[in-house]
């Protein structure tokens, strides 16, 4: 059984061992996990600040509550709380306009995420050649993911204990999973994620003549053209054009799992399935407690 600690305005902590029901999500494609829980209370409750949920003693969530809500009803008092992983600090919060020339991640680290609370951070501590261009309304997450996305071709993380990781290196975690103890195991294949073909216009004078294939998408008998504008795009380089093909293959075959109880782990985690050895990295993960207890679903890709 998961351990809920939140914490009020003023620095005092409660804990909680017994929710009503919770719903935890982690994907991907979003910077911030979310939580929704539901837990019996027998009086006021002050203003609350953040929550944590461990299972035994290790940290699976850390955030800050966006919201809470104390109902009357039948049940008794009813307290909810939603709230989202502390990477919504830099979600929320607006990055001052300027401009950086040879940043570095020691130098946005002092001046952007040390303020916010975060003084650890994975990766190099070199200065890049160019500038960073902070423009009006881009929030501090902004300012980190574009100094990864243009100097490192890597998407920022958050690990467990609040560190800032730039290096773009797979998740160490693995998360071992028999099907006989999973209450179901639903494998899909999406050829039309595919790509087979990308022609790439690579200089000003040029046309589309810079040739990308995908040897996988062909094998398969897949034929799906793109042509991107790479010299007139500062989203479109000719690396990012190859990623382009690397998502699509990987979008290609996902497996999708349910099972009882708590199975709570990094996205990116490499998961083995029934001993097999392929390499299945977690894309979502969705935890419920209700009164049908505990469940976990793990939505993940196959990487080719």
């Amino acid at each position: 059984m998961l351990t809920y600690i939140i914490k009020d305005i003023k620095g005092k902590e409660t804990e909680f061992k017994k929710p009503v029901s919770v719903n935890i999500v982690s994907s991907e494609d979003a910077p911030a996990d979310s939580l929704y829980a539901v837990f019996a209370v027998s009086g006021a409750v002050p203003v609350l600040e953040g929550i944590e949920v461990l299972e035994g003693s290790e940290r699976i969530f850390r955030g800050k509550i966006d919201s809470q809500t104390i109902e009357k009803n039948n049940k008794g008092l009813l307290l909810t709380v939603k709230a989202r992983s502390i990477e919504c600090v830099l979600l929320d919060n607006e990055a001052l306009p300027q401009t950086y020339c040879m940043p570095s991640m020691p130098l946005l680290m002092k001046r952007h995420f040390e303020p916010l609370g975060f003084y650890d951070f994975v990766g190099t501590e070199k200065a890049f050649n160019g500038e960073l261009n902070i423009t009006k309304g881009m929030s501090e997450w902004g300012v980190l993911s574009a100094f990864c996305r243009h100097f490192m071709n890597t998407v920022p993380r958050i690990d467990r204990n609040g560190a800032i990781n730039i290096t773009g290196e797979e998740s160490k975690e693995i998360v071992y999973l028999s099907s006989d103890r999973c209450l179901s195991v639903k494998n899909t294949l999406t050829r039309s994620n595919l790509i087979s073909d990308i022609y790439a216009r690579t200089y000003t004078a040029g046309g589309y003549e810079m040739p990308l294939e995908n040897e996988f998408a062909k094998s398969l008998g897949v034929k799906r053209i793109r042509y991107v504008n790479s010299i007139d795009s500062e989203s479109r380089t000719v690396l990012s054009t190859k990623e382009m093909i690397t998502k699509s293959k990987n979008q290609y075959e996902r497996i999708e799992i349910e099972c009882t109880g708590c199975v709570l782990c990094e996205r990116g985690a490499k998961l083995v399935l029934d001993n097999k050895d392929r390499n299945i990295r977690v894309k979502e993960i969705h935890y419920t407690l209700d009164g049908n207890g505990e469940r976990t679903k793990i939505y993940s890709e196959v990487r080719y």
